[in-house]
């Protein structure tokens, strides 16, 4: 599943633990049934390995997809030296909220899921993104996952097919998508593991399953190296030996030649020399000033900070509030939360976005600024 994206996991065991005690898998979500407020009329068009189902309001954009899908065919069939059995199916979203409305997928899907591509029938569910590039990102992140089912299960259907990479950790799963979606150069990567390199909090072997590590940054980063290292080539080999092994530790080693412990030293290694110069020729924020707002050991999450026109007051987002990730104002200079600007726990959806657009007007001296950026959820 595309980004962020953690509740894959939990959803796929789920599932499996449904088919597993016999339990149907509806009677899971009983009293809880999807709502659907639109019935979309699905077109298909097909390719040479696809079968993409899409509406007419995608009409346009769905040729595009279809390129898109057969470009990453090519790359993830020659990486991974394997070819899909059968045709893959891409289920289209003309945007978000229809792609909530999914009755392909069961269960809730929450504003942070940019795709599911399921175990079993290995069919890809996905909306389009704003972007054209991060659509382009989430197909070629969810066929991946294609692959693994395909070469790690016995086909599609039945008990027997379960494929071992449902098994296999986040962090080598989500973080193989994502090295082969993203490639080896990614900023957003580049900065998680800058930051880890200066605390001296780059994961072992063992807390690369924590989920205090996140497993899309350091997966992909730890299997760039072993590329970069062994060549690309090596990715399958490890994917098609965890498969049969069901360890990916064990994987590592065999593909490798080398104890998976000494391969993650050796990463540890290569990662704080390559963050060297750029810490020697940077300051931390500390330098610059002093820490307003993060001291609570039970927060994680203090983003987006913007200065009210007057200098004088900062909003940001922030988890401090326990059930929400809200929108807060506090003074400039002491760090004191003066309020919330937005209530989404008590508020309906409609009425908070009211409020936040409200608020980021300043339409009084020392409120919001203009320049305050609406909040958007999409795969990290």
């Amino acid at each position: 599943m595309a980004v962020p994206r953690l509740r894959r996991a939990g959803a796929l065991v789920l599932a499996v633990l449904g088919i597993a005690t016999g339990v149907p898998a509806t009677a899971q979500y009983f009293g809880r049934n999807k709502v659907r407020y639109e019935a979309f009329r699905f077109e298909l068009l097909r390719t040479k390995h696809f079968e993409v189902y899409f509406y007419p309001e995608e009409g346009a954009t769905a040729p595009i997809v279809a390129r898109m899908a057969e470009r990453w065919y090519a790359r993830h069939a020659a990486g991974l030296g394997h070819q899909l059995r059968g045709t893959q199916t891409v289920i289209l979203y003309a945007s978000h909220p229809h792609f909530e409305q999914t009755n392909a997928i069961d269960g809730d899907i929450d504003e942070g899921t940019g795709g599911v591509t399921e175990a079993l029938k290995r069919r890809i569910v996905m909306p389009l993104a704003g972007p054209l590039a991060e659509t382009d990102h989430v197909l070629g992140h969810e066929l991946v996952h294609a692959f693994q089912y395909d070469i790690t299960g016995q086909g599609r259907g039945g008990l027997a097919a379960i494929p071992t990479a449902t098994r296999l950790p986040l962090w080598f799963i989500e973080g193989m998508a994502e090295y082969l979606s993203l490639g080896p150069v990614d900023p957003n990567t580049a900065m998680w593991l800058r930051d880890a390199a200066r605390r001296n909090r780059l994961p072992n072997l063992r807390q690369l399953e924590d989920p205090r590590y996140f497993p899309y940054r350091f997966g992909q980063a730890f299997l760039a190296y072993l590329a970069g290292r062994y060549g690309d080539q090596a990715i399958g080999g490890m994917l098609r030996a965890a498969g049969h092994s069901g360890d990916v530790a064990h994987a590592l080693t065999e593909v490798t030649g080398t104890p998976a412990d000494t391969l993650v030293k050796h990463w540890h290694t290569a990662t704080r020399e390559w963050a060297a110069p750029v810490e020697a020729a940077t300051r931390p924020a500390a330098a610059f000033g002093r820490l307003l707002e993060g001291q609570q050991k039970d927060t994680r999450m203090n983003v987006a900070p913007a200065v009210s026109p007057d200098g004088r007051r900062v909003a940001f987002f922030s988890d401090r509030g326990l059930f929400a990730v809200e929108l807060y104002v506090a003074d400039a200079v002491t760090g004191k939360v003066e309020r919330a600007l937005v209530r989404t726990r008590s508020t309906r959806t409609t009425r908070a976005w009211s409020s936040f657009r409200r608020a980021a007007r300043g339409t009084r001296p020392g409120d919001v600024s203009r320049s305050v950026a609406s909040p958007r959820a999409g795969p990290s």
